[in-house]
């Protein structure tokens, strides 16, 4: 990194002036996206970084106004471990953004080339502290970067510094976009629609971050449950701010002695809580919310939901990581009555990572909320057709999951299901689905084939964005409602068949560059054409 262009005052302001009129050297690097290109320029023997709209995007009053919000946050920042913004060029024909250039790599691809190097307990602390100084310098100025990722993170090739780059997500007076999201490391308040989002958002990105890098290479012990606890389904389980995870990293150094003896006394109450629950409430509770524990085939922990109809549901157990071929029992014993087994609770098998097949009850009716979510291993799911609902994100980073038996009785798929399945090549969904809500099969990059039913009725909000591997899909008759971005980022789409003979509601399925042609019934196609969001689309007859 030019690190003397870090501490020096800037020559640069922001401008209306052409980006590239004082540079002697603009070279085109791998990266961007469909929105923009990164460019590696020179001024006075010095490296920057330059990160401009497309041309197309760059007429759009959407995407100028992002690139300006982005330079008032970036230039107010006076932190060494974020990368600093020097000039917005704001041109009729230009829109564009100039930052030091980093000399190094992102995490991701350091991770890559070094996977050990986090083993070392000052190596992790290290990094953590950089990074954790850095965010505290955006929350110190009411920001949030929301898109916090192994390749927004850079690691400079000298001392392997942290530095924290792009901004384009980050929210500070308005209402935060999920467009250019990544959703493998976004919240459950990013995703739900609630958009309730504070630092601890952040934090959770933070702990993503540091499972994923466990999945890989176990972390040193100890960090592996503050990533879980960064990662904490509920905002209130979470660290409530940076400083306190900055406290925690202090305290292996600092307090030691107390810390040895602090475990030592929460290890015996453990122990004896266990003692207790073992041997004294399940011999007396066996009513509504009762808890207890089940070893006939793994040992699985279930809550009583009602007593008359004998039904349970597995509940997140404390006892370990499942075996990785979990076969869950339709009934259970418990007081000497029949259970039966009809709901997984939410978040109930939660970065199982050595979870590979599980055979689910022949008794199921709901899957809850992340119920599996990051099960890297996890590759087939196969739903009983009594599960008559599945709640959002409920597989969501299941990256080997190659095949799903979706269940006639669960007539809605719901927002995130599927998000970053990156093995799912096909998906048929039978007869009975009503609706696909938003981001449902977003960033499913190996989807190639989805069959949807002639009873479906609406496809909502970036349902298929970013589904790389797609060429072809068939939109049947009955759909009334389109989503918009529902095809962006879908780079290789060139076929779009849309059944319906009246124009279905849409604003924009597709970006400004989409090259392919969208057949619509003959009779239709004049109908098609002078429908709002239809008619400057490539429009053909079937």
């Amino acid at each position: 990194m030019d690190t003397d262009s870090l501490h020096s005052e800037s020559s640069f302001m922001s401008t209306h002036g052409e980006a590239h009129d004082d540079f002697t050297q603009l070279t085109k690097l791998n990266g961007g996206s469909h929105v923009h290109t990164f460019y590696k320029i020179c001024r006075d023997g010095k490296y920057f970084f330059m990160k401009r709209l497309r041309p197309e995007y760059a007429a759009q009053e959407y995407y100028r106004q992002t690139f300006r919000k982005e330079y008032e946050l970036g230039s107010s920042l006076q932190s060494e471990y974020i990368v600093r913004y020097h000039q917005l060029v704001d041109a009729p024909t230009e829109c564009s953004l100039i930052m030091d250039y980093v000399n190094g790599s992102t995490l991701a691809d350091f991770l890559s080339n070094h996977p050990d190097y986090f083993h070392q307990t000052n190596h992790l602390r290290k990094f953590l502290q950089q990074l954790c100084l850095a965010l505290q310098e955006l929350h110190r100025h009411q920001a949030l970067h929301l898109d916090l990722k192994p390749s927004n993170i850079m690691l400079t090739a000298v001392n392997n510094d942290v530095r924290l780059i792009d901004l384009g997500c980050s929210y500070t007076d308005a209402r935060p976009s999920t467009i250019g999201l990544s959703r493998h490391f976004a919240a459950p308040e990013q995703l739900d629609g609630s958009y309730d989002v504070d630092a601890r958002t952040d934090i959770y990105a933070l702990g993503r971050i540091l499972l994923e890098m466990d999945a890989t290479s176990p972390l040193p012990k100890g960090f592996r449950e503050m990533a879980r606890r960064c990662a904490a389904e509920q905002k209130e389980n979470r660290f409530q701010s940076v400083d306190e995870i900055l406290d925690f990293l202090q305290q292996p150094t600092r307090h030691r002695p107390l810390l040895i003896l602090w475990l030592c006394v929460c290890c015996g109450i453990a122990a004896a809580t266990i003692l207790f629950l073992f041997f004294f409430p399940f011999r007396e509770g066996a009513g509504v919310g009762s808890t207890f524990v089940d070893t006939s085939a793994d040992t699985i922990c279930l809550q009583v939901l009602s007593v008359d109809s004998q039904q349970v549901s597995i509940i997140p157990s404390s006892f370990g990581s499942y075996a990785s071929d979990l076969i869950i029992p339709d009934s259970v014993a418990h007081h000497n009555r029949c259970y039966y087994v009809t709901e997984l609770a939410d978040s109930v098998f939660f970065s199982c990572t050595e979870l590979t097949s599980i055979k689910l009850p022949g008794r199921l009716t709901t899957i809850g909320s992340r119920a599996f979510d990051n099960c890297p291993r996890l590759a087939n799911i196969h739903m009983p057709r009594s599960v008559n609902q599945v709640k959002t994100g409920a597989f969501v980073n299941c990256r080997s999951l190659s095949y799903v038996s979706w269940s006639p009785a669960a007539t809605v798929v719901p927002r995130n299901c599927f998000v970053s399945c990156m093995s799912l090549r096909s998906i048929t969904l039978p007869e009975g689905i009503t609706a696909i809500h938003q981001d449902a099969f977003c960033d499913c990059r190996s989807l190639e084939e989805v069959d949807l039913p002639s009873t479906l009725q609406r496809i909502d909000r970036g349902a298929f964005y970013q589904c790389t591997s797609l060429r072809t899909i068939t939109l049947p008759a009955s759909v009334t409602h389109l989503g918009e971005y529902l095809f962006y980022k879908c780079n290789q789409l060139e076929e779009i068949r849309a059944l319906a003979a009246t124009p279905p509601y849409i604003s924009t399925i597709v970006e400004p560059s989409f090259r392919g042609v969208i057949r619509v019934p003959t009779a239709s196609l004049e109908a098609y054409k002078k429908a709002p969001g239809w008619k400057n689309l490539n429009l053909a007859p079937l």
